[in-house]
């Protein structure tokens, strides 16, 4: 009996292998972001390079915010 429930525990439990790419993409997208902007705060970048991590940081911006709305599309067929 109690391996019955550990089989159910298994199916409603999520791990974070669970998580779909799509999600890790966003906290990834999110995460290099927060990288360019510490780098940009530093003052040990040239313009070059600032303007090469802001264009790197507006873009990994970019992907996440897309991955979001299609979270948000799949959330709405769900849901209706």
């Amino acid at each position: 009996m109690s391996n019955q429930k550990t089989q159910n525990q298994e199916q409603i439990d999520y791990s974070p292998e669970d998580i779909s790419t799509e999600e890790q993409g966003f906290e990834e997208m999110l995460e290099k972001a927060k990288v360019v902007l510490n780098k940009l705060n530093s003052q040990e970048v040239t313009l070059k390079e600032s303007l090469a991590l802001y264009e790197k940081g507006m873009q990994s911006l970019k992907n996440a915010e897309e991955i979001l709305e299609q979270a948000k599309l799949r959330y709405q067929e769900i849901k209706d």
